[in-house]
């Protein structure tokens, strides 16, 4: 009989190791998940506008960002066709003109001279670089607000993960389940802020129709799919497969307040029991 709780006592050390490797291979996914999340919010290049492509000078943007620039000759027309001279890009944080920095193009379409990027704050959320103001555009902030809120959702994720390590059990449910939550609304929230960004891409004020002159909803007019846009996009996949995993793994972790005895700790106190005994 002491031989039969020894093996037990083995048995589950060895079902526990599994189950602790199993969560640091959760966690390390869960935080190249976040990884991809955070590196396609910052960087800009979903789209790209590569270098000798017709860019659509927009002139009444022109006039708006520089009132001494205006003429009667140029109020009269409403787009100029101007070849990129660079390659520019668009995405959900902001945009780059096809121009390089400091050139006459680029200070006529930012309003200011320097840079040709203009990447948004999250907490300012102004529409340009020529507005200081806080004003919120719903074609403009609002997938990069969600892209947002999902990465956040991600590092939520990530640091429970990183219990699951330690613990398995959190009362009424498993660390996993509680994973498979928190990754299925944050892949939900930033898949919904990718697909906006495309929806709005006929809005003026949506960075598509800005430098890709796109003119209708999903469309990518001028622009080429940039690797960023890959790398949200297996971000988004490797999330929900996550989430999959986190289930199975859910059904198979049983949970101690619902009654059932821990059987390692069972196993070790009659262990105990039995050597002290004898």
């Amino acid at each position: 009989r002491i031989q039969i709780l020894f093996e037990n006592v083995e048995k589950e050390r060895i079902q526990r190791m599994n189950s602790n490797n199993r969560g640091i291979v959760l966690c390390f996914f869960v935080y190249l998940v976040l990884c991809t999340c955070i590196v396609s919010i910052i960087e800009i290049p979903w789209l790209v506008v590569p270098m000798g492509t017709g860019f659509k000078v927009n002139m009444t943007e022109v006039t708006e960002n520089n009132p001494s620039f205006s003429t009667p000759n140029m109020s009269q027309s409403t787009n100029i066709l101007w070849n990129a001279s660079v390659d520019g890009s668009c995405g959900v944080s902001g945009y780059c003109y096809p121009f390089e920095d400091g050139s006459v193009m680029v200070s006529l379409l930012m309003g200011r001279w320097g840079q040709r990027c203009y990447q948004m704050n999250p907490i300012s959320l102004q529409t340009g670089p020529g507005n200081r103001t806080s004003q919120f555009d719903t074609a403009l902030h609002t997938p990069y607000l969600l892209t947002i809120a999902g990465a956040c959702l991600m590092i939520v994720t990530w640091i429970v993960g990183v219990c699951s390590c330690c613990n398995h059990d959190c009362g009424r449910c498993t660390i996993y389940s509680v994973i498979a939550f928190f990754l299925t609304l944050g892949g939900t929230v930033f898949t919904a802020g990718m697909v906006l960004l495309f929806m709005f891409s006929n809005n003026e004020s949506s960075c598509l129709h800005r430098i890709c002159s796109a003119n209708s909803s999903f469309s990518i007019g001028n622009c080429k799919l940039g690797w960023t846009l890959y790398v949200a996009v297996i971000g988004v996949i490797l999330c929900f497969l996550l989430a999959i995993a986190s289930c199975i793994l859910a059904n198979k972790t049983p949970l101690r307040s619902k009654g059932l005895n821990n059987p390692v700790r069972e196993a070790r106190g009659n262990k105990r029991i039995l050597t002290s005994t004898a």
